[in-house]
């Protein structure tokens, strides 16, 4: 019985280990990224997409850089990108939402 737990839950993944997926996306396909928090998971059930995660992502404030200037402390922007992922849990796209 246990085996047909675990091959079953290899179809069915988590919202942890989706959350973690897109969590760890976000850092290695973004820029200087230095903070990333999915703020929600929810599971789709339809197109090619399973799963849909909302995260919340900290980058240093891109006119500062460019303009070289200093700062006592870091000023990051505020974005929000949405990550579409497969039964997988491969990523099939991500978007930027916006920016607060």
């Amino acid at each position: 019985m246990e085996t047909m737990l675990s091959a079953d839950h290899a179809h069915h993944p988590s919202i942890a280990e989706a959350r973690t997926v897109a969590r760890d996306f976000l850092l290695g396909a973004l820029c200087d990224v230095q903070r990333v928090d999915v703020i929600k998971v929810a599971p789709l059930a339809m197109n090619e997409a399973a799963w849909e995660a909302e995260a919340d992502v900290w980058q240093p404030n891109a006119t500062l850089q460019s303009l070289g200037l200093s700062t006592g402390r870091p000023v990051l922007d505020h974005h929000r990108y949405l990550v579409r992922l497969d039964t997988l849990l491969n990523v099939l796209e991500y978007e930027l939402e916006g920016s607060a």
